[in-house]
């Protein structure tokens, strides 16, 4: 019996997947359902390019823009991949409260500020949004008590190109996210700079200085991307799962240390 003229599929159609696909390219449906995959496929791929290329996180001028329009209102605060609680105790286990600490990319972060409140006073941040930076030194120029228990110093730079902190006066780095930041594109130039973000890095640190990365980048990958002579791991990856606000789906975070080679 042929089909309903309205009804383009054979009605004794089997749900088996492998029959009810051959059914279907058989069927006189079959040009127009196939164009219509490419075109609705197509449209989801040049969808998802069109995001990627708007997500120019490797550019000042993507940050600017984008702190420009927070800054229209408020600056709230980001932190990216949470695990507060467990990178403040990685912290504090291999930090004294002397010791300089510096976020590296510090972008929305209260990570210093919550240092300060436990009790270290020789901290610094930097980044390379220039509307960031202006914003944060002016909020720390205002924030009430500032003297009594040290100024978190911002500094404006390009990582790939400068480092954060005068040679050799930096205890430890942390740097959460930056790097993933610079390595989403999955390039050559994508690993040159974060190769060289991590080589200014360790021009700031002092001969027994340290270096924490918070990143969702597996071993292979962040070995594929960030290695780099200048750097020793000292600990194991740390693994935590984390589920962040408006994700389905829990993730990897990875806590990485490492410390400047003494060779350098």
């Amino acid at each position: 019996t042929p089909p309903h003229p309205t009804h383009p599929f054979p009605a004794h159609m089997s749900l088996d997947a492998a029959s009810l696909l051959r059914d279907v390219l058989r069927s006189p449906a079959a040009p127009l359902a196939v164009a219509v995959a490419f075109v609705v496929l197509g449209g989801i791929y040049l969808a998802l390019m069109s995001r990627r290329g708007r997500m120019q996180y490797h550019k000042a001028s993507f940050w600017d823009n984008r702190y420009e329009k927070m800054l229209e209102t408020a600056l709230p605060q980001q932190e990216w991949y949470g695990l507060d609680d467990k990178l403040l105790d990685v912290i504090e286990s291999i930090a004294e409260r002397k010791f300089h600490i510096h976020d590296l990319g510090c972008g929305q972060s209260t990570l210093c500020e919550s240092l300060r409140s436990k009790g270290f006073h020789n901290l610094s941040a930097s980044d390379f949004s220039a509307v960031l930076i202006e914003r944060r030194q002016a909020e720390e120029k205002k924030r009430a008590g500032y003297s009594k228990d040290g100024i978190i110093k911002y500094v404006q730079c390009d990582l790939r190109e400068k480092s954060p902190m005068e040679e050799g006066t930096v205890d430890l780095i942390v740097d959460k996210a930056t790097l993933d930041s610079i390595t989403y594109r999955k390039t050559a130039q994508a690993k040159k700079d974060a190769q060289s973000v991590l080589r200014q890095a360790m021009k700031s640190l002092k001969p027994t200085g340290q270096f924490i990365s918070v990143s969702i980048a597996n071993d292979k990958i962040f070995e594929s991307y960030c290695a780099c002579p200048e750097i020793e791991a000292t600990q194991p990856t740390a693994i935590y799962v984390t589920r962040l606000q408006g994700q389905r789906r829990p993730m990897n975070v990875y806590i990485r240390q490492y410390r400047r080679r003494p060779s350098l």
